[in-house]
């Protein structure tokens, strides 16, 4: 009796395995489902959402995008160039872009979707909380939205469309914005958070916000205001990124490109105008580099195009290393640039050696003691300005603020764009291109109110 009531047992278990009705009815915990993202109790949701949108778009791993806004500054800018063969990533470390270009199409459309998705958080804010101040998330959601436009103003030509998609799913149009739209958009969103009063607005939200409000005032040339904005952000304040190791979208896409693959490389005088990042990589933490070490491959200390020494950052060392948004090193550049600025080279000066010399913050970075000597004073304004756009190149490398700081130098220090991008013979053939900026791409031409041409890659 035992075999026969074994096998209709069996037969049981089968019949409902098999019942239609229960196979469709299938739970994902791993995803949010529209109504999941509605009433109070999606918020956390929406910005979490956010918050990881922003993450991919800054520095996220490359089998989400070519690459995004680190790389892409880094490319275009000195900090990087390619060791690798894709000719469309070539294309952006020659200054050379097409409209056309794909490894640059996931690259707008991360930080569109990125800005976006802040936004949704921050309408979701407003209208479902009791009142917006009571969320620490609300803040937060104003400031990497502030950031977002920031970036679009730093990294793109001045003809950046913004879309809505509707709650019907219907989008409504922008026309192109120029950097001062969208940097008063970033201010907009700046002076909204730093305008909460209530408890939720925590220290942290509260340096991040000025610390974004100080760059898109800087960006604007307003450097008093810049300054002003600054005023009080702990040196040791840090807004990081926490990338994890735990999937692709999760990965520190600077590693990836680097010390995974060997795609990008940390750059020496690229072009006879940019700055010895590699060479000083040596000596200075702040752009530590290492000869690669490819065990396993033909020629493990070049690239991947096998050719291209590879001198990896270590910056980010590992798939998990964390990345800074925003920092309090950044709130005393912009005061020490704004003092420059004012006419006392003396005083910039003394606010560059303090960050070299602080105790906490070479600590904080695991830089070790004495590791920055102190500056001397420069002679004549040109050698001034060039030592601190230096020091603010050493201190934020591979964030994303290079290829802004270059444009800032022509439109606000009167320099050519050939005397601070890399120009002449491009060492894997013909010469550098003009471009300043990154395109936005061919397919934003489907925008009805976006004017084809508009974007000029040439114009600071």
């Amino acid at each position: 009796m035992a075999p026969a009531l074994l096998a209709a047992a069996v037969l049981a278990v089968g019949l409902v395995a098999c019942n239609s009705d229960k196979l469709l009815k299938v739970t994902d915990p791993d995803v949010a489902l529209p109504k999941a993202l509605a009433g109070l109790g999606a918020l956390p949701t929406l910005r979490a959402g956010a918050i990881g949108n922003f993450g991919v778009a800054y520095n996220g791993d490359q089998s989400v995008s070519d690459e995004e806004q680190v790389d892409l500054s880094a490319l275009l800018s000195d900090e990087f160039i390619n060791t690798e063969t894709f000719p469309t990533r070539i294309e952006i470390d020659q200054r050379a872009q097409q409209v056309v270009n794909q490894s640059l199409l996931g690259t707008f459309f991360d930080l569109t979707r990125a800005r976006a998705s802040s936004e949704f958080a921050i309408r979701n804010f407003e209208a479902l909380a009791k009142t917006a101040n009571d969320s620490t998330g609300y803040p937060e959601m104003l400031s990497l939205n502030a950031l977002a436009y920031v970036l679009f103003a730093e990294n793109y030509c001045g003809a950046v469309p913004v879309s809505t998609q509707n709650a019907d799913g219907s989008f409504t149009f922008g026309a192109g914005e120029t950097r001062a739209m969208l940097l008063d958009s970033a201010l907009n969103k700046t002076n909204k958070a730093l305008g909460i009063t209530s408890s939720s607005l925590t220290n942290e939200f509260k340096f991040l916000a000025q610390v974004a409000k100080g760059r898109a005032l800087l960006d604007k040339g307003d450097y008093p205001n810049a300054a002003a904005a600054v005023a009080g952000v702990p040196t040791t304040f840090q807004y990081t990124y926490q990338h994890s190791a735990s999937t692709a979208r999760q990965n520190n896409g600077d590693w990836g490109l680097t010390v995974s693959v060997g795609r990008f490389g940390v750059a020496d005088r690229e072009g006879g105008t940019g700055l010895p990042f590699q060479s000083d990589g040596v000596a200075d933490p702040r752009v530590a580099d290492t000869l690669a070490n490819r065990v396993g491959t033909a020629k493990p200390t070049k690239g991947f195009d096998g050719a291209t020494d590879q001198f990896v950052q270590m910056k980010y060392p590992d798939r998990a290393s964390p990345a800074t948004i925003a920092d309090g090193v950044e709130a005393r550049l912009i005061e020490a640039e704004a003092t420059l600025k004012a006419g006392d080279p003396v005083a910039a000066l003394a606010a560059l050696n303090a960050l070299r010399s602080d105790a906490g913050l070479l600590s904080l970075r695991g830089y070790p003691a004495g590791s920055l000597p102190p500056l001397t004073l420069q002679v004549g304004t040109t050698a001034q300005v060039d030592q601190l756009f230096k020091e603010r190149a050493y201190w934020l490398f591979l964030t994303s603020h290079r290829l802004g700081d270059l444009r800032r130098l022509i439109w606000q220090y009167g320099r050519t764009a050939n005397s601070v991008f890399p120009i002449g013979p491009y060492f894997k053939g013909g010469n550098y291109g003009t471009d300043v900026n990154s395109p936005v791409p061919q397919q934003e031409q489907n925008n009805p109110k976006y004017v084809a041409g508009s974007c000029k890659q040439d114009e600071p």
